[in-house]
């Protein structure tokens, strides 16, 4: 169960209404929840909902499916199917979902136990041509969901069902947020400012990264947090040129760099921040030179934005403006050169997932949160810099939902000079 405040049913129906407006009356369109997953014997591995099944029903509970039965002629049905309520179970896990809670937070009205899906779907199948669900695309040595081996079945018993894939649509949908979606991913954002100001007044040589992971951790959940958005990066020294170092486990030393990239997730929705700080509250005349390089690139991009533009213009015009700073800074001996020392694209959707939905076709259009974030890496000096900010597209331009998180070198280093 979510720690944090739950959206209104409204929010789901009529997420449901703006997906069913998208098909006829020929398909059925499933959605099932996330899988859990055994770590050994009664040991499950850390859970969370499907992003997708959450965006349409607001349930947090394994084992459930959404059944939609778009009807142009009349009613359409929707059948929210959940495992039945077992005493057994309850007395080790506590309480199960049960109908009413289910309807009340979906606005489904018809809820079925999770054990009549199949029959019901064949049902619906007598006069309906496709089934479209989510096709999510495995990994090699991914094993095999629930979902695929549901579908495998679903395909030896109904001949001739074309099954096609629902990702796209919902990639639509979701690429857009609305205001209750924007609100949480503010409110995380604010449980990140308040646990990197705290890192900056504690920080100093000695400690270990991951006492410094540690104090993140606790204001995330000490502030209504369900979870890290993901695992956190808190990287020292040559650590900080590993872009997902998650060892968290060296110790910080006098003249390093310490880089965290973090988020915590509120309410399904997680901010995503990176900020570098100096281990000693000072950075060095080289640090300070790399430092605000990639601040410069970081503040020319956001500055370059606009509604309109699509990832694939945003990389390019990322790359003039990395490769023109970096050389001149002497960094690359070639603008074109960038990312030898900058290594990765400057910045991804974020929403419902850390790395959202969308295209890299489509235009940023109002509701758009996109992250930035430049980096700079020089293995052999032990630099390793990267300055990320969450960006929300407006009608008629952008607002830097993280601005209140200090990133100048002065309010850096002010900050950690008045907790000494």
């Amino acid at each position: 169960m979510l720690r944090s405040p739950s959206l209104p049913s409204r929010f789901f129906t009529e997420n449901r209404q703006e997906l069913i407006s998208s098909f006829d009356s020929e398909t059925v369109i499933l959605l099932q929840s996330a899988d859990s997953m055994v770590r050994n014997a009664d040991i499950e591995h850390p859970w969370r909902q499907d992003s997708s099944f959450f965006y349409f029903t607001g349930i947090d509970e394994p084992g459930c499916s959404l059944l939609i039965l778009p009807n142009k002629n009349g009613p359409t049905e929707e059948i929210l199917f959940i495992p039945p309520v077992d005493a057994e179970k309850e007395k080790w896990n506590g309480k199960m979902l049960t109908r009413e809670t289910a309807r009340e937070t979906s606005g489904i009205k018809n809820i079925q136990d999770a054990g009549a899906l199949m029959m019901t779907l064949f049902r619906s199948q007598k006069w309906r041509e496709y089934l479209h669900t989510e096709l999510n695309d495995l990994f090699p040595d991914q094993p095999l969901t629930r979902q695929h081996l549901f579908l495998e079945d679903i395909s030896r018993r109904i001949p001739g069902l074309q099954i096609k894939k629902l990702d796209p649509v919902i990639a639509r949908l979701r690429h857009r947020k609305k205001p209750e979606e924007v609100a949480y991913i503010r409110e995380s954002l604010g449980i990140i400012d308040d646990a990197l100001h705290s890192v900056m007044k504690k920080l100093k040589p000695g400690l270990m990264e991951y006492q410094i992971e540690a104090e993140i951790v606790y204001h995330y959940l000490n502030n209504g947090c369900n979870r890290l958005g993901y695992e956190a990066i808190v990287a020292g020294g040559e650590n900080a040129a590993i872009l997902h170092y998650v060892t968290n486990h060296a110790q910080l030393n006098d003249g390093d760099l310490l880089l965290i990239d973090t988020g915590g997730e509120y309410g399904m929705y997680s901010g995503d921040i990176t900020r570098t700080y100096p281990v000693n509250g000072k950075f060095s005349p080289r640090q300070r030179q790399c430092y605000q390089a990639v601040l410069d690139v970081n503040q020319a991009f956001i500055k370059a934005l606009k509604p309109g533009d699509s990832w694939k213009q945003l990389y390019e015009k990322a790359g003039e403006i990395i490769g023109e700073i970096f050389h001149r800074q002497g960094f690359i001996d070639d603008p074109k050169k960038h990312l030898s020392v900058s290594y990765h694209r400057i910045g991804h959707y974020l929403g419902l997932d850390i790395h959202d939905v969308g295209h890299l076709d489509w235009p940023m259009a109002a509701g758009t949160i996109i992250t930035v974030e430049p980096g700079l890496y020089l293995p052999d000096e032990k630099i390793g810099i990267r300055i990320e900010d969450n960006i929300l597209f407006t009608e008629d331009g952008i607002e830097i939902l993280s601005s209140d998180i200090p990133k100048e070198i002065e309010d850096i280093e002010a900050l950690m000079a008045s907790s000494l």
